[in-house]
């Protein structure tokens, strides 16, 4: 028989989440307190502390879900046909998760420089490439493990995005989605 969790569990655990990554678009996770976050979400101290032993563990919960939500944008069916196009297309929805579109992942980032949350976001990027390049093992024989491959993008992307927050004026959206029409990864892939 499997288990279900009780549905309020799920929802408090939820709304304790969404409310954590909602401050955070506005402050670091070091400056918000337990008494702040439960009075934003409505709960009591003791609901918070029958979930969660303090704010580190929420937010290790919060970034699961962010991750989750991340890679499931990025592992969305496509029509690419290349490794390059797959490449060309997670750039792409890289780009508008870091403006107006999924705004929350950038804001959350402004704030929020620490390791715990860049490497979240970095890894949720470099899992969902190694999905989608695994899609074409059969047809392609890959120069560099995967994971490998998927790291140094995902690193490439996130370091791109910090530079671009961290620059606002230097680059626009358009600029960004120029330059990956230049990127090409052909040479990490051989057809078979």
């Amino acid at each position: 028989m499997a288990y279900k969790e009780d549905l309020r569990i799920v929802r408090t655990r939820k709304l304790l989440s969404n409310t954590l990554l909602g401050m955070m678009e506005e402050d670091s996770i070091e400056k918000i307190s337990v008494i702040d976050l439960c009075a934003r979400a409505m709960v009591n101290r003791a609901t918070f502390y029958a979930h969660f032993e303090d704010k580190y563990h929420l937010l290790t919960y919060a970034l699961e879900e962010l991750k989750d939500e991340l890679y499931g944008e990025f592992t969305k069916d496509n029509k690419a046909t290349s490794p390059n196009d797959t490449l060309k297309l997670i750039i792409d929805i890289a780009i508008e998760f870091f403006y107006e579109e999924k705004g929350h992942v950038s804001r959350i980032l402004v704030n929020n420089r620490n390791g715990k949350v860049i490497s979240t976001v970095q890894d949720s990027i470099a899992q969902s490439l190694r999905y989608q390049f695994s899609k074409f093992k059969e047809n392609y024989e890959i120069k560099v493990p995967l994971h490998i491959l998927a790291s140094f993008i995902a690193g490439g992307l996130i370091n791109s995005a910090l530079y671009c927050l961290d620059n606002p004026d230097k680059h626009t959206k358009e600029d960004l989605l120029s330059y990956a029409d230049l990127v090409n990864i052909d040479h990490f892939f051989v057809k078979k």
